[in-house]
């Protein structure tokens, strides 16, 4: 009866340093884990592994996409500008002159020339000239174009450039809208959702034609169009 509490105190304490030592082990949650360290564990080897055989949610990416001659792209336009200026300008002149005919010509005959005698004196001309020119200028632009067009590749140079052109036509009753677009960019510069940037392209050329009642409300007539290519005035 007295060895009773000496055997139940043995025990305890056994039982309390096994819960220490798991507790400084930390626990381990993950199958996949406790499955690696073990089997590192049994052939004596550190564990070094890669994502692809640890992760359950590794997946591998596919292979770049070849890009070949009359594939189409999206082209996503998105051209921003905007310009300032401004300018004056103040210039004087003045001057004075003073000129004198001395000596004139007359015909005598067809074939004798002779010296002129003034009757009233030399003429003579004195003037004062004045001249000032003053000029102010102030400029501000801004312009905007953003739109997504599908271009189809038209070359492949031989460093892997590609040379792109798009055009595109819409019509709504009697106003139609025309786009065209050409330019060169990589294939480096081709995102996974086969989209380029207009800011990529090399070479870029955008052209936007209108047409329709509205286009003819405010398009100058061929008179004004001569007329502000002479500047006359």
């Amino acid at each position: 009866m007295k060895s009773a509490p000496i055997i139940i105190a043995l025990l305890l304490t056994v039982s309390v340093g096994s819960v220490a030592s798991a507790q400084q082990g930390g626990p381990i949650s993950s199958l996949s884990q406790r499955s690696l360290e073990a089997a590192s564990a049994a052939s004596g080897t550190p564990y070094n592994d890669t994502t692809e055989n640890m992760s359950w949610y590794y997946r591998e990416l596919p292979p770049p996409r070849q890009v070949q001659v009359h594939d189409l792209i999206h082209i996503r336009v998105d051209e921003r500008s905007q310009a300032f200026s401004d300018g004056e300008i103040d210039r004087k002149k003045s001057g004075q002159y003073a000129a004198i005919l001395t000596d004139w010509l007359r015909l005598d005959g067809l074939d004798s020339i002779k010296p002129a005698v003034q009757a009233d004196g030399d003429p003579r001309i004195v003037g004062t000239l004045n001249q000032r020119l003053k000029s102010q200028a102030e400029m501000e632009t801004t312009e905007g174009l953003k739109f997504t067009i599908a271009a189809e590749v038209q070359e492949i140079l031989p460093n892997g450039t590609l040379k792109l052109e798009a055009r595109k036509t819409i019509t709504v009753n009697d106003e139609i809208w025309i786009y065209h677009l050409r330019g060169t960019c990589r294939t480096e510069d081709i995102n996974p959702s086969n989209t380029v940037l207009s800011e990529h392209l090399a070479d870029l050329t955008i052209t936007k034609e209108d047409q329709g009642s509205v286009r003819d409300a405010y398009r100058r007539g061929w008179l004004l169009n001569l007329w502000d290519k002479v500047h006359w005035f």
